[in-house]
């Protein structure tokens, strides 16, 4: 038994180096969470089609009956079929109704408004402790120029105009400075 010289044997440890570059070692386990963690979610993140149901959505339409009646609002829904967690529901008729009348909710307001006038005393109620806001004119859009906490006397010295769904008044206070503000939160006082 001749051992030939060129001829030589692999080591053990050295094959399985070889085999596996050191990169791999830390790319293969990655790899391996990153599909695992890709089939959890797709087995058990909620599916596309189960989030995404359509949403109906109300339209109107006015629909002409007789000329002496005037128009009638009628809702409509899209169509959308029965399933077993969606009843199907009759859709509602609405039917045209006289406007709302905004009236005062207490027999203050009808009182304050009343009783309101040109050269009247006032004082400031209502507020909730957020301050009655005094603006350069009657009306939201105008600049902000002092505000009144709750019980401020002031002199009601022009007015009343209409804007913004508010009755606005011209006020002085002590201090002397002149402004509007909604009457909503104005008292009469003697």
């Amino acid at each position: 038994m001749s051992l030939d010289s060129n001829h030589r044997t692999p080591r053990r440890g050295r094959a399985s180096q070889d085999l596996w570059p050191k990169w791999m070692w830390i790319a293969v386990p990655v790899l391996v969470v990153v599909v695992v963690a890709g089939l959890w979610w797709a087995i058990f993140s909620p599916s596309e089609a189960a989030t995404s149901e359509p949403t109906p959505t109300a339209t109107m339409r006015i629909i002409r009956e007789q000329p002496t009646q005037g128009p009638t609002l009628q809702s409509t829904l899209p169509a959308l079929e029965p399933t077993a967690t969606r009843p199907v529901l009759p859709l509602p008729t609405f039917t045209n109704a006289p406007a709302a009348v905004s009236t005062p909710t207490s027999s203050t307001q009808i009182e304050t408004a009343a009783s309101l006038s040109v050269g009247s005393q006032a004082k400031v109620v209502g507020t909730g402790g957020s301050g009655l806001n005094v603006r350069s004119g009657a009306g939201m859009g105008n600049a902000r120029v002092k505000t009144l906490p709750d019980g401020t006397a002031v002199e009601v010295i022009g007015g009343p105009k209409d804007a913004d769904g508010f009755t606005w008044w011209q006020i002085r206070d002590q201090a002397g400075v002149t402004g509007w503000v909604a009457s909503k939160y104005l008292e009469a006082s003697s």
